[in-house]
């Protein structure tokens, strides 16, 4: 390292100690100075209690922190600043402001009466120590009183009529003391998309909707989860949503190129991954007609999400089909919770050109937000040169990795407090890279993704709506010179409904049920199919009960029941999903969690209805011929897990522990490739000669996975935020040599992340991050060295890699414009896939102005 380099380090490095007010990850912080501020109220120290709550509130703002701060000076007699602490909270329209306002009426009628008593400027009551009376109050007193005695009528009628449409609204749940209630219904994909993370009973408090569609603490929630804030996203570094989810314990993220990912949770990862449920606003992503999630795809940017929660660990028996490992529910802002506007620019290495626009805005009841943006990318590296005589490139830019643009609103209309109406929808034309199974390699998917949704709240009865579209041309970025062309036409259309009702009651304890019935037609056109058109129709009911039997016990018992017209060897069957889960919490700030479940994966449209000559690579006139299965079995998995979750907000430190164990059948697969006879050697469709055929098939192998996952998040002090997790899993297999067992040699044994952010209340934020994976070995299906006709399975070592992602962002103007220098996979050069692209690092710069 050279003198100067040193000294640019050592100058950064005190640049960043030096700067003043501080501040580490915004939620823990500002949890701890609530935390104190409250401790301080309860010893009757309103004035230090009072400004630790202002502390953090003005380090992350929380309408339920100005509740508690008009409290305690209610508590202490200062009816002036109560009243502003009361008003500040109403003008944040919380759902208890009916309630709020009667009790501000009284405040206001006792500020009046105590002014109305008060003596008139320059008279004296009475003496000191002297036994006269007090004098009679004179006639304008009287009169006074007689006009606050009317105006204390009219008032105690006014408060009346506020109480009784607080007491006609539907029953919420008990909050703690001191903190206003909230609405607990689920909100993963209702009509008001969903409010902030930390818009629930205590201010600041970790809550999920995922685990068991409804808001609660993270500590009560029967999964292991991980969620991902705004304020994460931001000082991340990442400019994908694939690159966030390295920070989650467990999660395997496989990049081949920059708009192709695969995302899996405890194993199980390849191409095409197809064993996580991936949601925006409870909306699949699904892409049903190949199970994948084109994450390139999504209509939604990184500055237009809430947070990002995941859960580790099956989710069918909520979610139903292809929840099988987890499920990832990406929450966007709610319309009207953001700034007017705010634009963003992004530009650097790959050409890479970016740039966006969100607006929030509300007109009485109703709130929108509305977005549009435009990104493009090259590849990290390409799979041939130009100009050679044996491949063909097929797009015009061999150098692009992504592109698209996109455009997005979404409103809701709030009748009351718990009556509303949403709506939303949006459009993406883009072109990216996505990589598929077998002999395919890298394609190219020109796309227009779009998408509708309706939700309505009606008290307990949620309803939801949505239909989800996909078309296009799809086909290998390059192909041999005189072989057959394999580009196709791509039109996909899901129609999907869903009811939802929620009720809480007491029986032996407390219960929380929710039950739902949903119904999805699924009507692909593909060109890979043996039919033009393929329909489905499926169905689905599930049922949840969470009993609280004392009070540090809670049950959760859940059933769903799927139908999937082809589960019967072909014919219409059901898939049943159940889970037991048991969180126990023996002291606050701790949750053990024991669980048993199972979940399953639904064949995909190109597993079931295939037929698709492959032409092998470098012998013209030469095809293996690969075709579906309808009798294919589910997938299906059955998992144990033990957990433990625990919080320290006086130390700003949350943890959290998972063993799990899980077993997995059924896995679908293409099978060996098997001779034709001679009289079904030919092929008239594509004029090529059948080598032999593959068709998808149930395994006969069960799989083992165990594993063991940890995470924290630490603020020790003001200035500095550490995140760091780890996860160990082993796969193993009852096959007699686990030497070609895939999803055995596939899974890396261990991954680390640790994130460090320095954050400060004057113009300086950094972050740095970085994902360690061990070495894997990926069997494929390749052509054989010595004979091109014949089909192997090859094993391909891939060594361990490091990615390195950083970020030093600069405020130029103090809540209007912003600059930022990001680098990307700064961690060297490295594959993550064998038929992946090369990863270099890339340099960006951003612009943000929210005027």
């Amino acid at each position: 390292m050279t003198i100067p380099t040193v000294f640019r380090r050592g100058a950064l490095l005190a640049l960043c100690l030096c700067a003043t007010e501080a501040l580490a990850d915004a939620r823990l912080e500002a949890r701890r100075h609530f935390r104190n501020g409250m401790n301080l109220i309860e010893q009757k120290q309103f004035d230090e209690g009072i400004a630790e709550l202002e502390e953090a509130y003005k380090i992350k703002p929380h309408p339920s922190v100005l509740y508690n701060i008009a409290r305690a000076y209610q508590d202490a007699g200062r009816l002036a600043e109560a009243l502003d602490a009361f008003k500040r909270y109403l003008a944040s329209n919380p759902p208890d402001a009916a309630s709020v306002q009667a009790q501000v009426t009284r405040l206001e009628a006792t500020q009046q009466a105590a002014s109305a008593e008060a003596p008139p400027p320059g008279t004296t009551p009475g003496t000191p120590g002297s036994n006269l009376p007090m004098p009679p109050p004179p006639p304008t007193s009287i009169q006074a009183q007689q006009q606050l005695a009317t105006l204390m009528e009219r008032l105690e009628k006014a408060v009346n009529r506020a109480e009784s449409l607080t007491a006609n609204a539907a029953p919420q749940p008990q909050a703690p003391a001191n903190t206003p209630a909230s609405n607990d219904a689920d909100t993963s994909g209702g009509a008001q998309g969903d409010t902030s993370g930390d818009q629930g009973f205590v201010p600041y408090e970790e809550r999920v909707v995922t685990a068991s569609r409804r808001a609660q603490s993270s500590l009560e929630a029967p999964n292991a989860t991980t969620v991902i804030t705004s304020e994460d996203i931001r000082l991340s570094g990442a400019t994908t949503l694939p690159e966030l989810l390295r920070r989650v314990p467990g999660a395997d993220v496989m990049a081949l190129g920059v708009g192709s990912a695969n995302v899996s949770l405890r194993g199980f990862n390849q191409r095409l991954s197809n064993k996580v449920l991936v949601l925006v606003d409870g909306r699949t992503e699904y892409q049903d007609f190949i199970g994948l999630t084109v994450w390139a795809g999504l209509p939604i940017g990184l500055e237009e999400i809430d947070r990002i929660e995941v859960i580790r660990g099956p989710g069918s028996a909520l979610y139903g089909a292809n929840a099988m490992l987890g499920v990832i529910n990406i929450i966007t802002q709610a319309p009207g919770t953001g700034r007017r506007a705010r634009f963003s620019a992004m530009a650097g290495g790959g050409n890479t050109v970016q740039g966006s626009f969100v607006s929030h805005g509300q007109n009485g009841a109703l709130r929108y937000r509305a977005s549009a943006a435009y990104r493009q990318e090259d590849k990290w590296s390409r799979d041939y040169a130009s100009g050679r005589p044996d491949f063909a490139l097929r797009d015009e830019d061999p150098d692009l990795g992504t592109r698209g643009a996109r455009g997005n609103l979404s409103t809701v209309y709030t009748f009351s407090e718990d009556r509303s109406v949403g709506l939303s929808g949006g459009v993406h034309r883009y072109n990216t890279e996505i990589y598929p199974l077998g002999l395919l390699r890298n394609y190219s998917m020109d796309a227009l993704g779009a998408y509708a949704k309706g939700d309505v709240e009606l008290g307990a009865v949620k309803l939801k709506a949505f239909w989800n579209h996909l078309s296009g041309t799809a086909g290998p970025q390059y192909e041999a010179i005189g072989q057959r062309s394999l580009v196709t036409n791509i039109a996909s259309n899901v129609f999907n409904g869903e009811a939802l009702y929620a009720r809480g009651f007491e029986l032996a304890g407390e219960h929380q049920v929710n039950i739902g019935v949903e119904g999805r037609l699924k009507r692909v056109a593909f060109g890979y199919l043996d039919g033009n058109l393929r329909e489905e129709f499926h169905a689905a009911a599930f049922i949840q009960d969470e009993w609280r039997i004392v009070q540090p016990l809670r049950l959760v018992v859940s059933y769903r029941v799927d139908r999937h017209p082809l589960l019967d060897k072909g014919q219409p069957g059901i898939a049943q999903s159940p889970r037991l889960s048991a969180v126990f919490q023996p002291m606050e700030g701790h949750a053990f969690r024991a669980s048993v479940a199972t979940a399953f994966r639904e064949p995909t449209f190109l597993e079931s209805y295939t037929r698709l000559p492959v032409p092998v690579p470098g012998v013209n006139g030469v095809s293996v011929l690969t075709t579906g299965n309808r009798e294919l079995r589910p997938e299906r998995l059955n998992a144990l897990e033990l957990g433990w979750r625990g919080e320290s907000p006086r130390l700003g430190l949350d943890w959290d522990v998972a063993l799990y164990q899980n077993t997995v059948k059924d896995l679908i697969g293409l099978s060996p490739v098997q001779r034709l006879p001679a009289g079904e050697s030919y092929d008239s469709g594509s004029g090529s000669y059948l080598v032999g055929r593959s068709l998808f098939t149930n395994e006969n192998a069960i799989y083992t996975a165990r594993g063991v996952e940890a995470g924290i998040n630490l603020s020790p002090i003001d200035g500095l935020g550490i995140k760091a997790s780890a996860a160990y899993q082993h796969v193993s297999s009852d096959l007699p040599e686990e030497g070609q067992c895939g999803p055995c040699s596939q899974a890396p044994g261990f991954r680390l992340f640790g994130g460090i952010t320095y954050r400060t209340r004057k113009d300086l934020e950094f972050g740095v991050d970085a994902a360690f994976t061990t070495a894997t070995t990926w069997v494929e299906r390749e052509p054989a060295a010595t004979d091109p006709t014949r089909v192997d399975l090859l094993a391909n070592n891939l060594p361990a890699y490091t990615v390195v992602n950083a970020r030093v962002g600069y405020d130029v103007v103090k809540d209007f414009a912003s600059v930022a220098l990001m680098g990307s996979q700064l961690g060297g050069g490295h594959s993550e896939h064998p038929f992946g692209n090369r990863i270099e690092r890339r340099v960006f710069a951003t612009l943000t102005v929210t005027p």
